[in-house]
C-alpha cells in the first residue's frame, strides 16, 4: 500500500503503523490536503480545524516555529448535552485527552494579526471541548510532520455548551485557568497562556498558516476551531471519568465518561 492509502486507512480503525512517515512538514501538509479531498469524496463533511502543538515550550525540541493544524469532520465531532458525554475508546490507538477552548466562526479570520480585539470580531461562540487524540506510532514517538499527515492525530472532539462571545472578552482567554480531573482527582492544571499566547491568539496563527498554503482549503464562515490543549494531556482508559473546569470565561464544567 502507498503511504497515502496507509494513512487513510488509519482513520477510525485504530491501526498502528510500524514507523514514522519520513515526511518533512511541507510534504506532510500536501498529504493532509490530499487526504482531506479523499475524505470529502467519500461523503465526509468538513466542519472545522484543529490546532496542534500549541505550547511554545515544545517548539524548539520539535523543530517548529509555529503551531500545526488539521481538518475536522462531522463524524468525529459531538455535542455534549447537559455538558456530559460518554465516548467509546474502541478503535482509538494510544488515546490521550486534551481539554481545549473551541470557537465557532461567524466570519473569515483577519490575517497578519495577533490582536485579540481584532480576532474576536470573527468569533460567534465559545465552548469547552475535549479532544481525544491518538497516535498510530509506537509509544507516541513522532515528528510534527507525522502528526500533520496523520489527520492531526485526531480521534474525537466533544463540545460543551456554546456561549456567545463579546468584544470585552478579548483578553480573558489568556488569563483563564484550567483544572482537569480524573475520577474526582486533579491530574493536570494549566490555562490560556499554554495555547501560544491565548486560545484566541491561536486563531491568528491558524489564519496565517492556511493563507500561506495555496493548497489548503480556505477556512470558512461557520467552521469551528479547537485551539490546543490547556493542560498536559494524560493517557486515558475505559472506565475513567474526566472533568474540565475553566475559570474566567463563565463556561460550565464539561464531563466525559470513557467506555
Amino acid at each position: 500500500m502507498s503511504l497515502i492509502s496507509d494513512l487513510f486507512t488509519t482513520r477510525g480503525h485504530g491501526m498502528a503503523l510500524p514507523s514514522n512517515s519520513g515526511l518533512d512538514l511541507a510534504s506532510a501538509y500536501s498529504v493532509a490536503h490530499e487526504l482531506n479531498q479523499r475524505e470529502q469524496e467519500t461523503g465526509k463533511t468538513l466542519v472545522g480545524r484543529k490546532i496542534g502543538i500549541s505550547n511554545r515550550a515544545a517548539w524548539d525540541k520539535m523543530g517548529l516555529t509555529d503551531v500545526v493544524w488539521g481538518y475536522l469532520y462531522s463524524d468525529t465531532v459531538f455535542s455534549a448535552e447537559d455538558n456530559s458525554f460518554e465516548l467509546s475508546l474502541e478503535n482509538l490507538s494510544q488515546p490521550k485527552l486534551e481539554p481545549e477552548i473551541v470557537f465557532g466562526l461567524s466570519a473569515a479570520l483577519p490575517g497578519n494579526t495577533r490582536d485579540p480585539k481584532e480576532l474576536i470580531k470573527a468569533v460567534e461562540w465559545m465552548a469547552l471541548g475535549f479532544e481525544v487524540v491518538q497516535c498510530p506510532y509506537p509509544d507516541w514517538v513522532f515528528k510534527p510532520a507525522d502528526l500533520v499527515a496523520t489527520f492531526g492525530f485526531h480521534g474525537a472532539l466533544i463540545i460543551g455548551e456554546k456561549l456567545e462571545v463579546s468584544p470585552d472578552m478579548a483578553h480573558a482567554f489568556a488569563s483563564c485557568r484550567a483544572t482537569l480531573k480524573r475520577d474526582g482527582e486533579t491530574v493536570a492544571e494549566g490555562g490560556g497562556t499554554q495555547v501560544v499566547d491565548s486560545p484566541l491568539v491561536a486563531l491568528g496563527h491558524l489564519a496565517d498558516l492556511i493563507a500561506s498554503d495555496p493548497n489548503a482549503q480556505a477556512l470558512g464562515e461557520g467552521e469551528l476551531v479547537t485551539t490546543g490543549t490547556l493542560t498536559a494531556a494524560p493517557a486515558i482508559a475505559s472506565g475513567e471519568t474526566y472533568e474540565i473546569i475553566v475559570t474566567g470565561l463563565g463556561l460550565p464544567k464539561l464531563t466525559l465518561k470513557l467506555s
